[in-house]
């Protein structure tokens, strides 16, 4: 069977028959396009809001489950950016929703 080379995207490592070649996009670039269709197809507040969400899985997933030490790195990591945008969704909420002040006499 003969495989044809994929035009739609840059080769690879071995697909030029160079093994050592380096790939001409990385992981970085792909996690940079995806954002990039997210804000365009404004999907990204979606995904703010369910990892924000995801808080209270994520604390109970630290309290009641071993997690692999290969795997603890990562469930840190998201649990932290949870916490973080759960924090920050709770500060603009309060302040949306904090009550205007009427100005003073003395200062009209």
């Amino acid at each position: 069977m003969h495989t044809a080379i994929n035009y739609a995207r840059m080769p690879g490592p071995g697909d030029l028959g160079y093994p050592d070649e380096e790939p001409a996009f990385d992981r970085d670039d792909a996690i940079n396009l995806v954002v990039d269709k997210l804000v365009k197809d404004d999907e990204a507040a979606e995904v703010v809001m369910h990892v924000a969400n995801a808080r209270a899985l994520l604390v109970w997933i630290g309290r009641e489950v071993v997690l692999p030490a290969h795997l603890r790195n990562d469930w840190v990591f998201l649990d932290r950016i949870a916490k973080q945008l759960d924090s920050q969704i709770d500060s603009e909420l309060a302040i949306l929703t904090a009550p205007i002040e009427a100005p003073c006499k003395e200062e009209w």
